[in-house]
């Protein structure tokens, strides 16, 4: 061991969990994240959910009105954990229960103790959290990331989903270009300068720079988590047309017009499958939920209504 390897860290790579690099940055995180959950309205419950590859935090808000449809599941994007739905929170929770889930393997309060080997694991643990919160059939939202991830779950796991609403999903519809994945690459690396960083943040986002170095709390507990976790995760699989056509539920996608994520052809994919709504919202960008909020927030409770 080298004598500036700290136990934890040997660890944590060896087994190809993730982690927090810094104790400091941890802490950056966790404050920023607090302080955007304390924005939100209070969750009814808070739960830890064990599964396969570690414990799922997840917060429920109850909707007691509307406690016998199907709920909501919220997979946030990247780097971001359930408080990157703030701003939509009290829309997608007016007619329904919602859950929001920290992602296992990356930042957030969930806590990951198995490696996440393929996207058959990432699908596991989705499905025994679903399981956990004794949750049937549920409204499977994801955005980036979790969009991706939604999407592989749902062609695995079709009976656990009532509906698959897609925001600017990650791989599953195209691959991203190699220069945003280059960004990202930037944006992850934490002894680089801030400034390079903030940059590359906002080229993977489609945002302006200025917005990323802003003191906003979202802004900073993303910043944060690029900078100081390192997660260990599959990356989401890229559906082939076969795939696409095989998802059989009702799917809503929502893309951005100024994405460096998805673009043209994720809408053509998109289309492939059977029963899906496609629409690219125009002057948005990779952080479109964040962008349209009343107005995704119409959008998807008339498609859940729709879909019961």
């Amino acid at each position: 061991m080298g004598k500036n390897t700290t136990p934890e860290k040997t660890k944590s790579k060896r087994r190809g969990v993730g982690y927090f690099t810094d104790v400091a940055g941890k802490e950056i995180y966790l404050k920023a994240y607090d302080d955007v959950m304390g924005a939100m309205p209070s969750p009814t419950a808070t739960h830890d959910i064990n599964t396969s590859w570690g414990t799922v935090r997840a917060y429920e808000w109850l909707n007691g009105e509307n406690s016998s449809v199907p709920p909501v599941v919220l997979l946030p994007g990247h780097s971001s954990g359930a408080p990157m739905w703030q701003k939509n929170m009290a829309g997608f929770s007016k007619n329904h229960v919602v859950y929001a889930i920290d992602a296992l393997g990356d930042a957030g309060k969930s806590t990951q103790s198995v490696p996440l080997e393929s996207i058959d694991d990432v699908n596991g643990w989705i499905s025994e959290t679903l399981d956990g919160l004794c949750i049937k059939r549920a409204h499977v939202v994801g955005h980036s990331f979790g969009g991706g991830y939604a999407a592989n779950f749902a062609l695995r796991h079709p009976g656990q989903v009532q509906t698959l609403t897609l925001l600017e999903p990650a791989f599953a519809l195209n691959i991203p270009p190699f220069s945003t994945l280059f960004w990202a690459s930037v944006a992850s690396i934490g002894f680089l300068p801030e400034a390079w960083r903030n940059y590359g943040l906002a080229k993977i986002s489609g945002a302006d720079a200025s917005d990323i170095a802003s003191d906003d709390p979202i802004a900073r507990m993303v910043k944060a988590a690029a900078t100081y976790y390192s997660s260990s995760l599959p990356t989401p699989k890229t559906l082939t047309t076969a795939e696409l056509e095989k998802l059989d539920m009702p799917v809503y996608v929502a893309l951005a017009d100024h994405s460096p994520i998805t673009g043209k052809k994720a809408a053509e994919n998109a289309n492939k499958i059977p029963n899906a709504t496609v629409r690219v919202w125009t002057n948005t960008t990779h952080s479109l939920p964040m962008e349209v909020v009343d107005e995704l927030a119409t959008d998807l409770n008339a498609f859940w209504a729709d879909n019961q």
